[in-house]
């Protein structure tokens, strides 16, 4: 009886064999219209980057200082960049995200003073206060972040609107001057590339997760807040199922992601590559043959070979970023950082060859119809992997049923 109400339930759901042959052809048909519409955006945000590129150093560029220096000097083809728009917009359309993340702002830093030592002119470490705000001049970033000291909790960005910057202190005592230097402007690098209100949102969901049994106390807690509580309270039913997960997927790519571009723009500000690698070695290995020639030298190459597998598609980034987020993927990175040393862009820009926030405002406004159709494209690109998701959703539990299907088949 069991065998033939599931049979029925197959045929009026339509997920027989011609349904999954349908779902196959259609992923099939997305993917070859993602690659294309991806060399499509690749192309006009190349010829963009070429039409804003300057014919001389930027005035007033040199020893390090970027006046003007503006992210889209780091942009890359990036697969995944449309995981941004998508959560981007998740969090924009969650009822009273604006009040929560404040709300959020607010409990990191009262956690902060709580738990950390905050860095002042009188507090042990003084001196970082003065190379944060030199190395925030260095790329003209006028915005700035209290600075804390942690007790080997890791070095990170908290909160969005009001960040706060958290230094691990025994990260620090292992590392020298200019390697100290590095942690603090790679650590820094993330108030110039942004994406801070998905982090946010993505620790606020965390905090739920390892506390379920409170989840029902926070959002009554939250509900109490005037005029917006009760839609906040509905929000999280919304963003607690698929919403989460694709938030909790960007979060892990474009963090990794903006590690690598951190270590670039680290390493600007530094004027040398030697303290990011000499960093990335001792987070690998640490001890006393972390700096050896060769250590760096078998770093460099094995995430070489990674990248290598990666290309080939034999492993996945962003699974190896679900299985440990919060590690450094030191060997990977160091791999990177050689890598774009090596391209004349990144030659150019320690030059003072580089796109300036107000060029690229400019040619905003007066080639709209490149902006459009740059637009245009991420928009649509977008669509396409919602689409692809779901019907890859749709495929793994089809390819389920068929397997269960052929299991209860009796043998003749």
């Amino acid at each position: 009886m069991l065998m033939v109400f599931d049979a029925l339930r197959r045929a009026l759901g339509n997920d027989g064999p011609e349904r999954l042959d349908e779902v196959q052809r259609e992923i099939a048909r997305l993917d070859e219209a993602i690659a294309r519409r991806t060399r499509e955006l690749h192309e006009l945000r190349s010829r963009r980057l070429q039409t804003l590129f300057p014919d001389g150093p930027v005035p007033g560029s040199g020893e390090g200082r970027y006046p003007g220096l503006d992210p889209v000097n780091f942009e890359e083809d990036e697969s995944q960049g449309w995981l941004i728009s998508a959560a981007t917009g998740i969090i924009d359309n969650f009822p009273g995200s604006e009040a929560l993340l404040s709300q959020l702002d607010s409990t990191l830093a009262a956690f902060a003073d709580a738990n950390h030592l905050r860095v002042t002119e009188r507090s042990p470490y003084a001196h970082l206060l003065a190379w944060s705000r030199d190395i925030l001049e260095r790329w003209d970033l006028e915005r700035s972040a209290p600075l804390y000291l942690s007790n080997g909790k890791g070095s990170l960005v908290l909160g969005c609107k009001n960040p706060l910057i958290v230094l691990d202190r025994q990260a620090l005592d292992a590392l020298d001057s200019e390697e100290q230097r590095f942690l603090l402007a790679a650590t820094l690098g993330h108030l110039f590339f942004g994406n801070l209100r998905l982090f946010a949102f993505y620790r606020l969901m965390g905090i739920l997760d390892k506390l379920p049994s409170m989840t029902g106390a926070v959002t009554r807690g939250l509900g109490m807040i005037p005029g917006i509580g009760n839609t906040i309270s509905r929000g999280f039913e919304l963003v607690r199922t698929l919403n989460n997960q694709v938030v909790r997927k960007t979060n892990l790519v474009i963090g990794l992601r903006q590690h690598v571009l951190c270590d670039r723009l680290a390493t600007l500000a530094l004027g040398s590559p030697q303290p990011a690698l000499r960093y990335l070695a001792r987070t690998a290995l640490g001890g006393q043959h972390a700096l050896e020639p060769e250590v760096l030298e078998q770093l460099v190459d094995q995430g070489r070979a990674l990248q290598r597998r990666y290309d080939a598609g034999e492993v996945d980034l962003n699974m190896l970023s679900v299985i440990g987020p919060g590690e450094a993927f030191a060997a990977w990175r160091a791999f990177k950082l050689s890598a774009w040393l090596e391209e004349e862009r990144s030659q150019k820009l320690f030059e003072g060859y580089y796109v300036t926030r107000e060029r690229l405002d400019e040619h905003r406004r007066a080639d709209r119809k490149m902006e459009e159709a740059i637009g245009a494209l991420e928009t649509r690109l977008l669509e396409l992997h919602k689409r692809q998701g779901k019907l890859r959703e749709e495929l793994q539990g089809l390819l389920a049923r068929h397997e269960e299907a052929s299991e209860e088949k009796p043998e003749d």
